[in-house]
């Protein structure tokens, strides 16, 4: 395990100047192909894609669309947004961490070893799961000095955190770890969701292929098969719907805390998940197109689609 950060240093500077025929080929990519509805009627927000194989941040204003990338040391697998505004990836093949200010552009990497994947904020430290050592790392985002781990069980994949409590979804032993306990679910956990109000765990089974609500106590609240292997999973604002990204079948998945489920047909590999803060609209990636697309909830009509790098991954949605 790498006992302490090896250092913080800026990129930007480092990072190849494209040539001109790339550059090119590049914007050609990323101009926003607009389908079946106007960019008008998407919320006003700041849209962020984590292109995997581009390795880059795709930065998309809504509702004009107006894009631009933000070159990366590494692939981004995961981001999180930090009090100060920033957006921390994790790059796990290149052990590390890149801390963007997505105003300026600026990159700065904290070199961590091991493999980096799974973020969450707690407080004024950052969970950082690592497959490499089988522990949720912790650091401190105001040094970046590293502040110690938490067990992860085998593989830790994505981690949550509430006010007094951590959540983990361990895809190598198939449990949710919610601090010292853990509890058996769907076959490969790859992601777990917190509800708004922090009362609420669900997690997915990309072999199960079943999504699961428990309380933050462990008590199972729901348990709904879905097949075609749930990737991704998101609670709405209003805490009563929860998205799942079916990666196998080119579809996401709206299932409601009755159980019922609807099926919203995005194409490509879905992967990426974000709700607007008004829960109208579902923002969904595709790991294999680098599309996104918007899902109009009130209908489960995908109205808008936009290719925004080489394989969009992960999302957040942010405030203008």
């Amino acid at each position: 395990m790498t006992s302490a950060v090896g250092g913080l240093r800026r990129l930007r500077s480092e990072l190849p100047l494209l040539a001109i025929a790339v550059g090119l080929g590049v914007l050609a990519l990323l101009a926003p192909a607009w389908l079946k509805s106007e960019p008008a009627s998407l919320p006003s927000a700041r849209l962020v894609v984590a292109d995997l194989r581009g390795q880059a941040l795709v930065v998309t204003d809504l509702p004009d669309g107006s894009v631009r990338r933000i070159e990366l040391p590494g692939g981004p697998h995961e981001i999180v947004e930090l009090p100060d505004g920033r957006v921390v990836a994790s790059l796990e093949q290149a052990g590390r961490l890149a801390v963007v200010d997505l105003d300026t552009g600026a990159v700065d990497a904290v070199e961590t070893g091991g493999f980096p994947h799974g973020l969450a904020l707690q407080g004024g430290e950052l969970l950082v799961t690592d497959r490499a050592i089988d522990a949720t790392r912790r650091f401190d985002v105001a040094t970046w000095a590293e502040v110690g781990a938490l067990i992860g069980g085998s593989t830790p994949h994505a981690v949550v955190a509430g006010p007094d409590y951590v959540a983990i979804a361990s895809a190598g032993d198939n449990t949710l770890r919610i601090d010292d306990r853990a509890l058996p679910v769907s076959a490969l956990p790859e992601t777990v969701a917190i509800s708004p109000d922090g009362s609420r765990l669900a997690v997915a089974g990309a072999f199960g292929g079943r999504v699961q609500w428990f309380g933050v106590d462990g008590t199972p609240l729901l348990d709904v098969p879905l097949g075609e292997r749930p990737v991704r999973t998101v609670f709405a604002p209003d805490g009563h719907t929860l998205a799942v990204a079916l990666s196998a079948g080119g579809e996401a998945a709206l299932v409601g805390e009755d159980g019922s489920v609807r099926r919203v047909v995005t194409g490509g590999v879905p992967d990426g998940l974000a709700f607007d803060a008004s829960g109208a609209w579902l923002f969904v990636s595709d790991m294999a197109g680098g599309h996104v697309s918007a899902v109009d909830v009130a209908s489960g009509v995908a109205k808008w689609r936009a290719r925004l790098g080489e394989s969009a991954g992960a999302l957040l949605l942010l405030a203008p």
